[in-house]
């Protein structure tokens, strides 16, 4: 009896090597019984998530995530991306990622490659621009992959979304060293800020690459309009709510701004100032621009997306700040402060045209 159990004992060790030699072989894992601690946090779309801690492996749907794990020395986390952050590996702004997965677009996810990846989280988009990160996760539900919504493009959130970031990846003090980084400057902006009456704030126009295009800064906007008033102006259309429109020229004039700014993709591409002088000549020159204020006094200047737009906005009130104010800003030198941020916590090498003149 004693040596039949024995064999039976046997014979179901043997089976279920069997079993678990198939499972490993076909790629899939049997549950121990263990699970992964999680954390919960508060995404940007005011959503409630659970997400693996420390999360040790992610989908990121656009660039400024990316940026922003980089910065965090978490970009070797990244194993799937969307092609506008492949676009930027691919400029020379993310080598680290230049030979992992594309997963799509932010607009139009591979959800089957997402779930092939079976990462800890997806970092999306939170609103306006859909998908939204509920009805991502609705397609990733089979898979048990959480999605978090993080911008990382409006001036006012980006402090609150840095800390849920360092938290999911388990990198608080990183990202408090960050984060204290640019409180820095922020700080100084504020303060100074706040000596001049709101009567005597400057009025903005920030045109985008497009002629005549400009953001709305009503509601939730795109985050430019936010970031000419961290700076200490005011936008030129606070009563719009598009993410971007076309403007009437006329109308722009009769607005007079104090200050235009142009918005261009050239920067870390750029070959030289020239192309940023020849964008400048370009709105001076406009006859229906002639008579404001702005153009009579000089003061237009050409900024780079890449301080001034996606997650290059949280470096444009300090760019913006300095061309409004210069009197009040004379000790502050935003471009030496890029040049810390690209070395210090991107390892790149500063290099071309960022803001002009």
């Amino acid at each position: 009896m004693r040596y039949k159990f024995a064999e039976r004992l046997l014979r179901e060790i043997l089976l279920a090597s069997l079993i678990l030699m198939a499972f490993t072989a076909s790629g899939l894992a049997l549950d121990s019984g263990d699970s992964r601690e999680t954390i919960s946090v508060i995404d940007s779309a005011g959503r409630s998530v659970e997400v693996p801690f420390p999360a040790e492996s992610a989908v990121v749907l656009w660039s400024n995530p990316a940026k922003e794990m980089r910065a965090l020395g978490a970009v070797d986390r990244i194993v799937g991306m969307d092609q506008s952050t492949k676009d930027e590996a691919d400029k020379g702004l993310l080598p680290e990622l230049a030979d992992v997965p594309v997963v799509g677009t932010q607009e139009e996810p591979n959800y089957e490659k997402i779930a092939e990846l079976n990462p800890d989280v997806v970092i999306a988009l939170s609103a306006g621009y859909p998908p939204e990160p509920a009805e991502i996760e609705a397609k990733l539900a089979p898979f048990g992959i959480p999605v978090v919504g993080l911008d990382f493009y409006r001036t006012e959130v980006w402090f609150t979304e840095m800390e849920t970031l360092g938290r999911m990846l388990g990198l608080e003090d990183r990202a408090a060293e960050y984060m204290d980084f640019f409180s820095a400057y922020y700080d100084l902006i504020n303060q100074t800020l706040s000596s001049i009456p709101e009567s005597e704030k400057k009025d903005v126009y920030f045109e985008g690459a497009k002629k005549y295009q400009t953001y709305g800064g009503a509601g939730y906007g795109s985050g430019i309009p936010n970031m000419v008033r961290f700076a200490g102006g005011k936008d030129l259309y606070p009563e719009r709510s598009e993410l971007a429109f076309e403007v009437n020229p006329e109308d722009v004039a009769e607005r007079n701004p104090d200050v235009i700014f142009k918005g261009t993709p050239l920067g870390w591409n750029a070959q030289n100032e020239t192309e940023f002088q020849v964008l400048r000549d370009e709105i001076m020159s406009r006859p229906e621009l002639a008579t404001t204020n702005a153009v009579k006094n000089g003061q237009v200047y050409v900024v780079s997306f890449d301080v001034a737009g996606g997650a290059g906005k949280k470096f444009g009130p300090i760019f913006l700040a300095k061309a409004l104010y210069p009197e009040k800003f004379q000790d502050m030198d935003p471009e030496a402060f890029y040049r810390q941020y690209l070395e210090e916590f991107l390892g790149l090498k500063y290099q071309r045209v960022y803001f002009y003149p």
